[in-house]
């Protein structure tokens, strides 16, 4: 049998087996199993004489698999169905000539000892809407009337910054430097409210409308009054004056934007230094930085809960101001712990009395809470954290666009942006997306940028390496003049980690790559890939490459890219995995339409069950959901460009795709590796919906089967097992010069270097003794050291 499933036969005459043969040499055995093999070919070679029959089968009803096609329309009749529906099985002939179907035992996705799986059709049997859903007349794809966005910048003049309370040379350098002129609706309110007293707040707002600068302008403004006063009492506000302000954020990439927003803002006084303690770094060199001295530090959590315990030279009794970003997220993952002992030692070591040049600094800390949503835990965080704070938030009416002062807590989408969602059936969900994007694309300057939200990171890791290949039924030429062409817009950089990190999966900094499976010569378009699992610094580089990458790109990526970064230029936001939450749906969609600008989001949904989840979006409060249907999308992105049309070329095309993606992963090992891990990690976090809409992602209505083909899957879901981690899950995250080091440390090459930590960490001596005398035991005994096992 062919790797495809290719039946050949063989036809033998009838008269095969008709004279008469002795068998000689091996063992009695051997001769008398072949003498009962010729007597049985020559008893049915003589039935098959006297009926008439031939060895061939009946080709109507075994065909080649992989270009078996079944529409809807030309259903074969009385075909036998065994196992899940919509699985085309190959007949196959049993020892005595009659047909048989395959799969007697109802088994899912078996096919006669077939290696290669089941071959399904990808337009037969898939869930459809119910007939109100579907012949209730669909919106207009566009609506032209015009919506007053609800988070741009506030256009009369007197909502500028200088009456807030900004000094001039700051109100300058934001509009000449930075081309900020004039605050937004939450901008306005808290600069002026934080600008004039000392209290704490509440800030909340919906996504892209500023919040950044609204806590960060207040904070430089106070520290650069704080320095005009240390001038005049004949003092200089530096480095070393100490640490005034702390940002805390829940990701490392939120932290690395707000301190590009914060260098950005303190070039105008470039006496005031700002710095980050974030982890995926060397601590010895975060250790360095703080004992140069920090005026403003952004920091995680848990970074800068280690460095309070470990770090003696971090003095945070100056800090005055303290700032909990993304308040929301950082419940979620855990950090209340971390807060709550950063709190605890800032009150503690909190210096009453301080020195002559700082007498001007504020008694009292200031402590900011922003959350773009008010859930239980952050109400925790908020009674915990805020002493007498006031609400800062505003909200927008629907009716005409104005922004006023909020009197409900609420959280919503921005008015402009234009939400639709698609009813895919499972199994096309991997062709509607390589459609979606292929219309999206298709023109170039249609969409400049695109962000697609997966549920896990092999996902991504699949759907990257899937997408990025050559074009599955394209010419070589075509390729070529792709490849030629992103290489020709965008030089590839090998690093030391490109060239080393080649393992069973993706190089672990192999994070961007030309698009081929729905780019074209016209409008070629770069991918790139972002998850939590890559090395923090391939997670860095990865997005200041996507924001300044100046072609059409596409991010795809995980939820670790949802909340607070400013992308900018993001024109469609596709979610081909649904949200964990509402919450989660609402910073998504927050990636595009920010700061006023027009923005659409698309968000990918199974018939039936699944549907429910349109009514959670309306309670976001767009102005209108648009709906498509599969293939209406397939339509688009798989017909013809040129050329005469004919009905059903679409899903010729829409098949042919998919098989070649079928193949793809059955002739590469590690790619149909990746596809199973896929799958597995895409069904388990299928099952971690909130409870509140775990009845609209319900598990006991999911196909698997269905799904398993969005996966370039021909396993049965259950024989998919993929024990161990992903292959490359900690690649990088111990270097080349880590492990040097580690080796040198083991050997005692490196005492100068570990004089700082061996003040700092005085048990460090006596793990590094201990381990020394360890590695000579396991020498002596001529076991395996811990530096060479296997």
């Amino acid at each position: 049998m062919a790797d495809d499933g290719m039946l050949l036969n063989f036809e033998l005459p009838s008269d095969a087996f008709a004279s008469t043969k002795s068998f000689k040499g091996g063992n009695w055995k051997d001769r008398l199993t072949a003498k009962k093999s010729y007597q049985y070919g020559k008893k049915k070679a003589q039935e098959r004489a006297a009926t008439g029959r031939g060895s061939i089968p009946n080709f109507q009803e075994v065909r080649n698999q992989d270009e078996e096609l079944i529409h809807p329309d030309s259903r074969p009749a009385k075909r036998p169905r065994t196992g899940n529906p919509g699985e085309v099985k190959t007949a196959h002939r049993s020892s005595s000539g009659n047909a048989r179907p395959a799969g007697g035992a109802p088994q899912h996705g078996t096919s006669n000892a077939s290696k290669n799986g089941v071959i399904s059709s990808l337009f037969t049997y898939s869930p459809s809407t119910s007939k109100v859903e579907a012949n209730a007349p669909a919106p207009p794809a566009d609506d032209k009337e015009d919506v007053q966005p609800s988070n741009a910048p506030l256009s009369d003049e007197l909502a500028n910054f200088t009456s807030l309370g900004l000094s001039a040379p700051l109100a300058s350098h934001l509009l000449r430097k930075l081309d900020i002129k004039a605050p937004t609706a939450i901008q306005r309110k808290a600069i002026e409210q934080l600008c004039s007293t000392h209290a704490d707040a509440f800030i909340q707002a919906e996504t892209g409308s500023g919040k950044t600068l609204a806590y960060l302008l207040p904070i430089v403004q106070r520290l650069m009054q704080l320095s005009k006063q240390m001038k005049a009492a004949g003092n200089d506000l530096n480095r070393e004056s100490g640490l005034f302000a702390i940002v805390l954020s829940p990701t490392r990439e939120l932290s690395k934007q707000i301190s590009a927003v914060l260098e950005s803002l303190l070039a105008c006084c470039h006496w005031i230094v700002s710095g980050t303690v974030i982890g995926g770094e060397k601590k010895k060199s975060e250790k360095a930085r703080l004992r140069k001295g920090l005026n403003i530090l952004v920091a995680t959590p848990g970074r800068l809960a280690d460095h309070i315990d470990n770090t003696e030279v971090l003095d945070v009794s100056t800090v005055r101001w303290l700032v909990l970003d993304e308040g929301d997220r950082l419940m979620e993952l855990g950090f209340e712990k971390d807060i709550q002992k950063i709190i605890g030692v800032l009150n503690l070591r909190r210096r009453k009395t301080l020195d002559a040049s700082l007498s001007d600094l504020p008694e009292r800390r200031c402590t900011v809470l922003c959350s773009a949503t008010l859930k239980e835990g952050v109400e925790q965080l908020k009674h915990t954290t805020l002493k007498d704070a006031s609400s800062i938030a505003v909200e927008t009416d629907g009716t005409n666009g104005s922004q006023t002062e909020q009197k409900e807590t609420t959280f919503s989408a921005p008015a402009q942006l234009r939400q639709s969602y698609v009813l895919v059936p499972p199994k096309q969900r991997l062709v509607t997306l390589v459609a979606t994007l292929r219309q999206s694309f298709k023109r170039k300057g249609s969409v400049a940028k695109c962000v697609v939200f997966m549920s896990c990171a092999d996902s991504v890791d699949f759907h990257f390496d899937l997408l990025t290949q050559e074009s599955f039924g394209a010419s070589k030429s075509v390729n070529e003049e792709i490849h030629e062409e992103a290489s020709r817009t965008k030089p590839a950089k090998l690093t030391h980690s490109n060239k080393i990190a080649q393992g069973n999966s993706i190089s672990e900094a192999r994070t961007q790559g030309p698009a081929t499976a729905f780019s074209s010569t016209q409008n070629p378009v770069q991918l790139f890939r972002l998850h939590g699992s890559l090395q923090q610094s391939t997670r860095t580089s990865t997005l200041l490459a996507f924001t300044k990458c100046t072609d059409a790109s596409v991010l795809v990526c995980t939820d670790v890219a949802s909340r607070g970064l400013d992308l900018p230029n993001i024109d469609l936001v596709i979610e081909y995995d649904p949200p964990f939450s509402k919450d989660d749906h609402l910073h998504r969609v927050g990636r595009t339409a920010r700061a006023g600008r027009e923005g659409r989001a698309m968000i990918f949904l199974a018939p039936g069950c699944e549907e429910g989840y349109v009514d959670v979006l309306k309670n976001s409060g767009p102005r209108q959901i648009t709906r498509h249907d599969a293939d209406e999308m397939l339509k688009k992105g798989f017909s013809p460009s040129a050329g005469v049309v004919r009905e059903g070329d679409w899903q010729q095309a829409a098949t042919d795709w998919q098989l070649d993606v079928e193949r793809w992963a059955l002739e590469h090992p590690k790619h149909l590796e990746q596809a199973r891990r896929a799958f597995q990690s895409h069904v388990r976090a299928y099952a971690t919906h909130v409870a509140a809409e775990r009845s609209i992602f319900d598990m006991g209505q999911l196909h698997l089967g269905h799904l398993a083909k969005a996966f370039a899957l021909r396993d049965k879901p259950g024989s998919i097992r993929v024990p161990g981690q992903r292959p490359g899950k900690d690649e990088g995250r111990k270097t080349n010069d880590a492990r040097k080091a580690s080796a040198a440390r083991s050997s005692g090459a490196t005492k100068r270097g570990r004089q700082d930590d061996d003040a700092e960490d005085p048990s460090a001596n006596d793990e590094r003794e201990a381990r020394k005398r360890m590695h000579m035991k396991m020498k002596a005994m001529g076991g395996a050291s811990e530096f060479n096992l296997g």
